[in-house]
């Protein structure tokens, strides 16, 4: 977004550029010695900073060098200029495209540390502190914050799997182990169930279109189908590959626009220096024009003073007369230059308004797609980021205000009974009318966001600290009323709830827990409940 908003400012400076033409072309004046002095240490300086980014640019930087450095005219310059921008260009796009995808690998590595539990009271604050540090400004900052996430998954790891083995076991031991029938271990099931739903709501969170999309598509239908631990493995391979070739795909897509922009604004660049140089001879011209016709009006004035004779003042006038007619001829044809110059301006100009409302539709499409980042694909209320940037501002909104601030975690009853009763299908079905008719709900400042699987969260800000279970209490109701059938037979869908206040001293992660607490407590105590805590 900010490439395109800088290319879109860059067009609106070219334009402006153009309509202020003549004001330019009067005022316009050659680079003084100081002048070119500066730009030559500010292109030095510039070299220094870039060395060692890519060979192409250090070996156009040398050339540049070697031409600099026989001073020659700045105009010169302009092929080399523009080649080593279109590079730095490239290089900003690729850095600003990695911070991204650190900020995005940190995001959710924080996401999956928030649902692991067994850390120390020491590691939780840690924990606690980094996950509500600020975001980085720049790659050095990312890359600080990524290896302090790896420092909490060694401990994790530490933690949940090395006490069942030495950490130097030998191998064979290991392997042996491994081999040897054993009952079954109810964490690796329950971290196995983890991942794929995980995975799930990972790939209904990604918005690829074509055959990645159809890809993605067919394996979140293997997921819901239910796989056994060797396949997990293989299915994670295949999402991560699928992932970077749809982000590869899209990368060549915004590249192969903007590098078409650039291309374009390069040769608006090189045609509108053209026509300024062009300018500036008409310019030239016509002041030289008008001096030698003032000379011949002021001969003609003399001669008429001088001769006394009409036919030595005939002869006289008629000379002059003629270099008249001459200067008139030049001018007719510095007048069609001018005309031919004004409507290649007018062309550049028109060249630049379609180049900035296919900038204005890119942007557009990026805006879009923004908005569907936001959004759970299967029920079209909010997924898990919209839920953390929202939950972010409505917990500063509370710490500003102090205003009432409800969070609230929601579970459908029994929803794999209908996944295997009914089909996947069905349980698709039965999440979006649930998702309906919880946002129908709720009120305009409320906020709902599918958590992942059968679970949403939500928000219910300004709410009344001494009724807010009784909003809850419809919630549960309305879904209880709703007349799902499936394969021609009525069914019963309910939902426990688990929520709670935001209490002094609390952090997002604070009531959170005890939100969860309370559902915990809904599902163990018969379902189909709203439990506070």
């Amino acid at each position: 977004m900010n490439d395109i908003a800088a290319v879109t400012g860059q067009l609106a400076r070219l334009r402006e550029s153009l309509q202020q033409k003549q004001q330019e072309l009067d005022g316009i004046a050659s680079f003084s010695d100081a002048e070119r002095t500066r730009s030559i240490q500010f292109i030095g300086k510039l070299m220094q900073a870039c060395r060692g980014h890519d060979r192409e640019l250090d070996s156009r930087l040398a050339k540049l060098k070697q031409k600099l450095d026989g001073n020659p005219p700045l105009s010169s310059l302009d092929g080399d200029l523009a080649a080593i921008e279109k590079l730095l260009q490239q290089h900003g796009n690729a850095l600003e495209e990695s911070i991204s995808l650190t900020r995005a690998a940190i995001d959710l590595g924080s996401k999956q540390l928030k649902t692991l539990k067994g850390f120390p009271e020491e590691t939780r604050r840690s924990l606690k502190e980094f996950l509500a540090s600020p975001e980085g400004y720049g790659i050095g900052d990312h890359q600080k914050k990524v290896i302090r996430l790896l420092e909490f998954y060694q401990q994790a790891i530490k933690i949940q799997l090395l006490p069942r083995q030495p950490l130097l076991a030998p191998v064979q031991e290991i392997a042996t182990e491994l081999s040897t029938p054993g009952p079954a271990d109810p964490f690796d099931v329950k971290a196995h169930a983890q991942i794929a739903d995980e995975l799930q709501r990972l790939i209904t969170e990604l918005d690829f279109a074509g055959a990645v999309g159809e890809s993605l598509a067919d394996i979140r239908r293997q997921l819901l189908g239910g796989i056994t631990p060797p396949l997990l493995a293989e299915i994670c391979l295949q999402i991560i590959e699928l992932i970077i070739e749809g982000t590869r795909e899209e990368r060549k897509s915004s590249q192969a626009f903007l590098s078409s922009l650039n291309e374009s604004l390069s040769a608006v660049h090189f045609n509108f220096t053209e026509s300024l140089d062009e300018g500036r001879a008409l310019q030239n011209a016509t002041a030289l024009s008008g001096q030698a016709l003032e000379r011949e009006l002021v001969a003609i004035d003399h001669t008429l003073t001088r001769h006394d004779s009409p036919q030595a003042l005939k002869g006289a006038i008629t000379g002059h007369l003629d270099a008249i007619r001459r200067l008139q001829q030049e001018r007719d044809t510095m007048a069609g230059r001018e005309r031919h110059l004004l409507t290649h301006l007018s062309n550049m100009e028109a060249k630049l308004r379609l180049m900035k409302e296919e900038t204005a539709e890119y942007k557009k499409r990026l805006t879009i797609q923004k908005h569907k980042l936001f959004l759970d694909s299967l029920t079209q209320v909010h997924n898990r980021a919209a839920l953390d940037e929202r939950l972010e501002l409505e917990y500063k909104r509370w710490l500003r205000y102090q205003t009432p601030l409800c969070l609230a975690i929601i579970d459908i009853d029994h929803f794999k009974n209908i996944n295997d009763n009914y089909g996947h299908m069905a349980g698709d079905k039965a999440l979006k009318v649930v998702a309906k008719a919880l946002q129908s709900a709720l009120r305009d400042t409320d906020f709902i966001a599918r958590f992942g699987g059968e679970e949403f969260v939500v928000l219910l800000p300004n709410i009344n600290p001494d009724k807010y279970q009784k909003p809850l209490e419809n919630l549960r109701q309305t879904i209880k009323s709703i007349p799902f059938r499936f394969r021609d037979a009525r069914v019963e869908i309910t939902i426990s709830i688990g929520a709670t206040l935001f209490r002094e001293g609390d952090h997002t992660t604070d009531a959170f827990e005890r939100a969860d607490k309370a559902l915990y407590s809904s599902k163990h105590s018969g379902r189909d409940q709203v439990n506070l805590a």
